[in-house]
């Protein structure tokens, strides 16, 4: 407590032994040292760790782990996700994936969350949507949403995504899907 006197009723104010214990109370509990160290490490998502993130990720709805599809396989660009390959260089799909559960790192939780609480406030257009992939791929690569116009969209990453990029991007829910637009995903370039 700051003004531990104030607390004081005025006919304790000149009593020694109250006034000793209670200023060793004071001392003795402060709360300041653990209300800052609470909001750095719960309560402020910028320098939030471990539990706090997991608290924040309860708040804006996602998990920290992840379930990836590590394999890919021969496809088209009809497929519309991020796992088909070109012949010679995956697969034959054989009606199973291998996929694995992922827990991520405090940093990569954290674009996570800032992405989803990013989501969960977009108004739908380009816009925002590019913002939300500014925020969540940031210093990896060029990313971008581009509208055809008929009820359609696509994601465009201008870098090949990691497997755990890959399962961000199509199963944990973060990226929006405006209502009634059918969404694709693509890999146009490298960077």
């Amino acid at each position: 407590m700051q003004s531990v006197q104030k607390t004081l009723l005025s006919q304790y104010a000149c009593a020694p032994g109250i006034n000793a214990l209670i200023t060793a109370w004071n001392q003795a509990f402060d709360p300041a040292d653990l209300i800052s160290e609470w909001y750095d490490h719960i309560w402020n998502i910028a320098t939030a760790q471990g539990y706090g993130l997991d608290v924040w990720g309860r708040i804006v709805g996602v998990q920290r782990v992840l379930t990836i599809s590590s394999e890919n396989f021969i496809g088209f660009l009809e497929a519309a996700d991020l796992t088909e390959q070109g012949f010679n260089t995956a697969p034959w799909y054989n009606g199973t994936a291998t996929s694995s559960n992922v827990r991520l790192s405090d940093e990569g939780f954290r674009q996570l969350i800032y992405a989803k609480a990013m989501a969960n406030i977009t108004d739908g257009s380009v816009l925002s949507l590019n913002a939300i992939l500014m925020a969540l791929f940031a210093g990896q690569g060029d990313a971008w949403v581009e509208d055809h116009g008929t009820m359609s969209m696509s994601y465009v990453f201008n870098f090949i995504p990691t497997d755990v990029q890959i399962s961000i991007i199509q199963s944990s829910g973060v990226l929006p899907r405006p209502a009634g637009v059918a969404v694709s995903y693509a890999i146009r370039g490298h960077a």
